[in-house]
């Protein structure tokens, strides 16, 4: 008796996480056709939005609904899918918040050196700010051993050719 109670125990703790991963299903279904159903109507909350806002939110909305046909808990997803639905929730949140630099997107990328893809995660602001910084460190495009300018490619002072 008391194993057989240890044992249902164990196997309610192990089940617990599908569980919580199918609510958190429900839950997203159940916002989303919320949000969905309030801001089809042109008054209410999101009567704020212009039409283009709207169109982003829905087509966010019908990814959501795609990905999630026919599962019935989030890890029946694959990691990509997992990383589409995460984005297209994001996309909802920064049309609601009317904040697209706090938006956060993901990706799937492989390390180097190594063939298992990782995902990664950054904001919208983060990602510009690491593009710039890209391309304020590669600065002007310039000519190595122009020695005209009396330069070389160690950034060395030299006489320009045929004068020494």
């Amino acid at each position: 008796m008391k194993v057989s109670v240890v044992v249902l125990v164990l196997s309610l703790c192990a089940s617990l996480p599908a569980f919580a991963n199918a609510d958190k299903l429900v839950q997203i279904l159940d916002q989303q056709r919320e949000i969905r159903t309030e801001s089809e109507s042109s008054t209410g909350a999101y009567s704020r939005f212009d039409r283009e806002a709207l169109a982003r939110m829905h087509a966010a909305q019908d990814r959501i609904f795609t990905l999630l046909d026919g599962v019935t808990s989030l890890d029946q997803l694959k990691p990509g899918q997992q990383v589409e639905l995460f984005n297209a929730i994001e996309e909802v949140k920064a049309v609601l918040t009317s904040n697209e630099a706090d938006k956060q997107k993901c990706w799937r990328e492989h390390k180097l050196g190594s063939t298992i893809p990782k995902t990664r995660c950054a904001t919208v602001a983060e990602i510009q700010q690491i593009r710039q910084g890209a391309d304020d460190w590669k600065g002007e495009p310039s000519v190595c051993g122009n020695l005209g300018a009396g330069v070389d490619c160690g950034g060395n002072a030299r006489s320009p050719i045929g004068q020494r």
